[in-house]
């Protein structure tokens, strides 16, 4: 509690209204953040007109509804850049999207939710790939099936905090059954997402190690299930796991 006194009250209200904005789309307005805060719009103004001032927030003219600001992608792409994973597994996502037709995938364990840091398509799209800086349930992934196979502390913290939820059909939603699931990811050095995050769709993922031999990411590609017709699920597993093992030596891994 002695550290609690240098809690700056003001600051700290600043940054929940953050995270009030993850996961939703088309803005929140005062009211709304008031609500969600358990404050009176007139206490909270202060907050998002400062956010606002300095390009935090922005506040769409017609709606009246407040979004994250441009200073925050800003600020979202210098960390980005400095995280020496991202810039080491670069080129290996590049060379899987592009040698197996698929989208490639860097992500890590963030709050006990699957962080993706990097994308790579197949081809160039005229959407931007809005999956960078997204969170998901670890469960219904293979990045998420991997990065908990090596985190027990991780794995306990997300099933304590309750039912699995199915976004699929296919999704484990049986706590046991996920722990053999990973047992097995152990054993064989891999996960296998089949259509458990989205039907049609199934995902090969592998560890990432540092050096001292710590799984600090993931990495992963995903393709339309009917590519297992005249592909084999093989040839995507050992590409997607040489490349995590490239990405590891850069990274100083020495088995």
């Amino acid at each position: 509690m002695e550290k609690e006194r240098y809690l700056n009250t003001s600051l700290a209200k600043a940054l929940r209204v953050f995270e009030l904005f993850n996961g939703v789309e088309g803005g929140l307005s005062l009211s709304e953040i008031a609500s969600r805060m358990g404050a009176r719009p007139g206490s909270i103004y202060p907050i998002v007109y400062t956010l606002q001032k300095f390009g935090y927030l922005e506040r769409d003219a017609e709606t009246k509804k407040y979004r994250l600001g441009l200073r925050i992608l800003a600020l979202a792409n210098q960390i980005l850049s400095s995280l020496d994973v991202r810039e080491k597994a670069k080129p290996v996502l590049k060379r899987l999207a592009r040698e197996l037709e698929v989208n490639a995938h860097l992500a890590v364990l963030y709050e006990g939710e699957v962080l993706y840091l990097d994308r790579e398509e197949a081809a160039p799209s005229v959407v931007i790939p809005s999956v960078i800086g997204r969170r998901v349930p670890p469960h219904c992934t293979a990045l998420g099936k991997v990065l908990l196979a090596y985190s027990p502390e991780a794995l306990e913290g997300f099933l304590a905090k309750g039912s699995l939820p199915a976004l699929t059909p296919n999704t484990i939603t049986n706590p046991e059954l996920l722990r053999r699931e990973l047992e097995r990811v152990r054993q064989q050095g891999y996960a296998i997402d089949w259509e458990e995050f989205h039907e049609g769709n199934i995902c090969v993922a592998a560890p990432v190690r540092n050096y001292r031999g710590k799984v600090v990411a993931a990495i992963s590609v995903s393709l339309a299930k009917v590519r297992l017709t005249h592909t084999p699920l093989d040839s995507f597993v050992q590409a997607v796991t040489k490349g995590a093992q490239e990405v590891s030596l850069e990274m100083g891994y020495r088995s």
